[in-house]
């Protein structure tokens, strides 16, 4: 099973396969002392980086993609370093309270994959429940995950009305995308009208000159529309 990053071990050093660690963030503030970024990253450069990347979700990955042929290999780090793939990742839908899950799947250039998939339990009485909604999204190429980015929402209700009680959020990422550092933010609630979202923005930030030099903005978002329905989305820009 594919362990995932809690948020609050993002600083840990377990984490410097998504983000980066504190003295990864500390140097890359420093233009004069930082190092030339890489040209490109290359088939045996993400094997190698892979091999370093702690934790089994990053040996998952290596022996997923070890078992494509080569043509396909060089066309998977292509894919990585492409920031067009990661504009491109935006996927939403609507579903009902409670509801298992429920899925949407974008396809992206053939090989490529985006889904979002959301669940939403109900536990309570007809007149007073606690609401969690947990979306999770996932960018594969070639059916390999290689980032995944899950927001959950947890909120109380009155009938169909939100109250004010037991907002809690929380979010996981991981990244196996060795041509961007990708870095979660706090999940944040925002309530309109009956409405109430939990927002995670994230960066994607290149590693490599044939990543561009622009860093990506992204957000994920889950928001609870009362006791009844829901609404689930990752897409470009903060929010």
């Amino acid at each position: 099973m594919r362990n995932r990053i809690t948020a609050a071990a993002i600083a840990t050093a377990a984490s410097v396969a998504l983000i980066g660690g504190a003295g990864q963030a500390l140097a890359d503030s420093q233009a004069a002392t930082r190092p030339a970024a890489p040209s490109k990253l290359t088939v045996d450069a993400y094997k190698k980086w892979l091999k370093k990347t702690p934790g089994e979700e990053a040996k998952d990955t290596l022996q997923e993609f070890n078992r494509l042929p080569a043509a396909k290999q060089k066309k998977f780090v292509g894919y990585l370093q492409d920031p067009k793939v990661l504009k491109a990742f935006v996927v939403g839908h609507d579903g009902k309270i409670p509801s298992l899950s429920y899925g949407t799947t974008v396809t992206y250039k053939k090989d490529i994959t985006f889904t979002t998939r959301t669940s939403a339990a109900a536990r309570g009485t007809k007149d007073s429940k606690t609401i969690t909604l947990s979306t999770r999204s996932i960018q594969r190429i070639f059916n390999i995950p290689v980032t995944e980015l899950s927001t959950e929402l947890t909120y109380e209700t009155k009938g169909n009305k939100i109250t004010g009680k037991g907002w809690k959020t929380k979010n996981y990422g991981s990244n196996h995308n060795a041509a961007f550092a990708i870095k979660l933010s706090k999940t944040r609630t925002a309530l309109k009208a009956n409405e109430l979202t939990g927002v995670t923005n994230w960066t994607a930030t290149p590693k490599y000159k044939s990543a561009g030099t622009t860093v990506i903005k992204k957000h994920q978002l889950v928001t609870g529309k009362g006791a009844r329905t829901h609404h689930a989305q990752i897409g470009n820009g903060s929010r």
